[in-house]
């Protein structure tokens, strides 16, 4: 009897130990491997004042690697900011054939930095399976912005503006339980980036509003404080 209450003690305090809730005024931080996946749409490009039809540009999808850090408001609220490292896009045009430009012919390397605030709830912060759910708001600035040697080449492209970027954000992700704070974090993100690019060419100055709209999906770990 004596050793079956000491064999229940220890796995009492194994459990215990493992449980590491998710409390009133805790930190707690993510790291990712992530995809960056836009749900793009553009407007044809406007060249010295008037649309071409048919064209327009895509822009590729990237893997990085993805941070976050929050704070616990309550037992259920929190404020979670998305501090991606930087990231580079490839942006493709399309239907400029006839000025000797192929489709996919990539235009535009751009670096694009999106730091997102979000406010969460999670839905059963003292289990071991924890779901949260978040809306937030995104700044996105583009910058090392670069024509390709195609676009320099061949539309004698010079000059290029990519303008920064508000947008709503909305999150999903579930965090499994391991141990000493520890967990194994699934998470999926859409994020509202719009932007225009400008630049010049011989032939006049051209515009092209986008929208990238990326839904994130992210694997990683998290650790709460």
């Amino acid at each position: 009897m004596k050793m079956s209450k000491t064999i229940l003690a220890a796995a009492l305090a194994v459990v215990s130990g493992a449980s590491m809730a998710a409390d009133k005024g805790d930190w707690f931080m993510h790291a990712r491997v992530i995809n960056i996946n836009p749900n793009d749409d553009s407007s044809v490009l406007n060249l010295a004042g008037g649309d071409v039809a048919g064209t327009g540009v895509e822009v590729n999808d990237a893997t990085t690697l993805g941070v976050s850090i929050g704070y616990m408001l309550t037992d259920n609220f929190a404020l979670d900011l998305l501090l991606d490292p930087s990231t580079q896009h490839d942006v493709s045009a399309f239907g400029l054939s006839g000025l000797g430009v192929p489709d996919g012919t990539e235009v535009v390397n751009t670096n694009v930095l999106p730091p997102t605030l979000f406010a969460q709830y999670h839905f059963n912060p003292q289990g071991k399976v924890r779901p949260y759910a978040g809306v937030g708001l995104n700044y996105t600035l583009f910058f090392n912005d670069d024509l390709t040697d195609a676009a320099q080449t061949v539309l004698g492209a010079s000059n290029l503006d990519i303008d920064s970027s508000f947008g709503l954000a909305g999150q999903f992700g579930i965090d499994f339980e391991m141990k000493n704070g520890w967990y194994f974090n699934v998470d999926v993100k859409y994020i509202k980036i719009d932007t225009t690019a400008t630049f010049d060419t011989a032939l006049g100055a051209v515009s092209v509003d986008v929208d990238i709209d990326p839904t994130v999906v992210g694997i990683g770990f998290g650790k709460t404080f």
